[in-house]
């Protein structure tokens, strides 16, 4: 059976958005059970969007900006298609700026650009109270003795032992740009640090308190226990729980959002203090505090590896991208700060990937220059 695959494309986006005829589900049908390629490209729709995130973020796509966005890009299609069908796929197209590769777009010859430059070396590792800094594997499992500690890493996770008599013994945990991780530190809480992040913490909790340090972006899981409250410490606000879940982003001192997803917290900076309710976040910025609610979805959705973003400033996404991929970004014509876009970066996946698939959708061009990257 031939097929038109430019059209089946189109089709492909309507059959997973649901809004596809019964005829034309029929002829789409057909041609995922006879054509290998359409079936690949059904595979990887599918694997993108067919899922429980991906229907979620299809809801809130705004299809005409979608298309406005997508249009100027297009060269002229066969009159098969429908402007209907490519408004769809336009805006579908924005969801899956992740995804691993401009396949959608391949009919068209569009330059992917320069190769990406490579990562820095990742430097995952935990500093001593000594001042000894120990390596750490993302992926390898091993045991490490490390003066009076004893380290278990498993995959992206560190445990670790100390003895009871321990005082006054801190160490650092830090994780570099593309990378995140997780510890369970001596109570049992559990931390989950971003890329480019760090948590200074004891080896074990003594006295009134079980305090720690955040630099970065962190979700915490903490053990229950009433007599010793835990307190972290970011940039210039304190949050202190006595056992609950919560996400504080703190890469600048002066800009920390805390956001509550179980449990209460009372964010403090001196003597301000501000308790959350679940699904909400305080925001604090120019020395004040704001309380507004939050998405769960899009908040954590770094602990997947991936930032998801709806309306987004390419300003922030630019931030976002340089924190993960250890890049400096600069626009080259600052008015493009200010433009907005939807879609998801995926920190597995190469820089490069995102960066042409922007292109695509909206005409934002790049390039490296040294090692910095550019945006016009």
């Amino acid at each position: 059976m031939e097929v038109n695959r430019e059209h089946i494309r189109a089709l492909l986006f309507e059959k997973i958005t649901g809004s596809i005829s019964e005829e034309d589900d029929r002829l789409v049908t057909a041609a995922i059970e006879s054509d290998a390629a359409v079936a690949a490209m059904w595979h990887n729709i599918r694997q993108e969007l067919d899922n429980d995130k991906g229907r979620r973020f299809i809801a809130g796509i705004d299809e005409t900006r979608g298309w406005n966005n997508v249009k100027p890009q297009l060269q002229p299609r066969s009159k098969i298609f429908s402007l209907q069908k490519w408004r769809m796929a336009a805006a579908v197209a924005l969801l899956i700026i992740a995804a691993g590769g401009a396949w959608y777009f391949s009919g068209r010859n569009i330059s992917p650009g320069p190769p990406a430059l490579p990562l820095a070396k990742n430097t995952l590792q935990l500093r001593l109270s000594d001042g000894k800094d120990i390596p750490l594997s993302s992926s390898a499992s091993n045991t490490i003795t490390a003066g009076s500690m004893k380290l278990v890493t498993n995959g992206n996770s560190l445990t670790y032992t100390a003895p009871e008599n321990t005082t006054d013994e801190w160490a650092t945990l830090m994780v570099p740009g593309k990378l995140d991780y997780k510890i369970v530190l001596k109570d049992g809480t559990e931390v989950w640090l971003n890329s480019l992040s760090s948590l200074r913490f004891p080896y074990a909790f003594r006295g009134s308190n079980r305090e720690v340090y955040l630099s970065g972006e962190a979700y915490f899981k903490v053990a229950k226990n009433e007599h010793q409250p835990f307190i972290v410490h970011a940039g210039e606000t304190t949050v202190e729980v006595l056992g609950t879940s919560f996400n504080i982003q703190a890469y600048e001192p002066g800009n920390v959002i805390t956001s509550l997803v179980e449990g209460a917290v009372v964010s403090s900076r001196k003597d301000v203090k501000v308790k959350l309710s679940p699904g909400y976040q305080s925001v604090y910025e120019d020395g004040k505090f704001t309380t507004t609610s939050f998405d769960t979805y899009n908040t954590l959705s770094w602990m997947d590896g991936t930032t998801h973003f709806r309306d987004e400033k390419l300003s922030s996404i630019a931030v976002i991208i340089s924190r993960w991929f250890e890049v400096p970004v600069i626009f080259d014509n600052p008015a493009l700060a200010n433009e907005t876009l939807s879609g998801a970066i995926d920190k597995r996946k190469p820089l490069d990937v995102f960066l042409t698939n922007i292109a695509i959708s909206s005409g934002v061009q790049y390039y490296y220059k040294g090692n910095v990257l550019h945006l016009k």
